[in-house]
């Protein structure tokens, strides 16, 4: 998958989405997906259309757990043969739950 690739597949839900990390004022909306980038991986191999692994975490915020836009994501990512680990974390004070997972993907960095 290229990035451009994920961007598309992200906007595919309709959903408000940032290519940053979360900030507070974000906490509000219903549902809302952040994604950043946390490592870059050098490709040497010769030949190769893209020149970096780079793995992204994407974070769904949202106002409860197994949103249904959360279950749309996962099912779509396994539709292409991506099965990430999604781990949850909640937030009672903020009634906000935290799902994310990691996804590396190709790019010319």
């Amino acid at each position: 998958m290229t990035k451009e690739e994920l961007i598309e597949l992200l906007k595919e839900l309709n959903v408000p989405l940032s290519e940053s990390t979360p900030k507070d004022n974000d906490m509000e909306e219903e549902i809302r997906i952040h994604f950043w980038d946390y490592i870059w991986e050098d490709i040497t191999a010769s030949g190769s259309n893209y020149n970096t692994n780079v793995t992204y975490q994407i974070s769904v915020v949202a106002d409860r757990p197994r949103h249904p836009k959360l279950i749309e994501l996962k099912k779509k990512l396994n539709e292409l043969g991506l099965f990430p680990i999604i781990q949850h974390e909640h937030s009672a004070e903020k009634r906000r739950v935290h799902s994310f997972f990691s996804l590396e993907v190709l790019e010319n960095v």
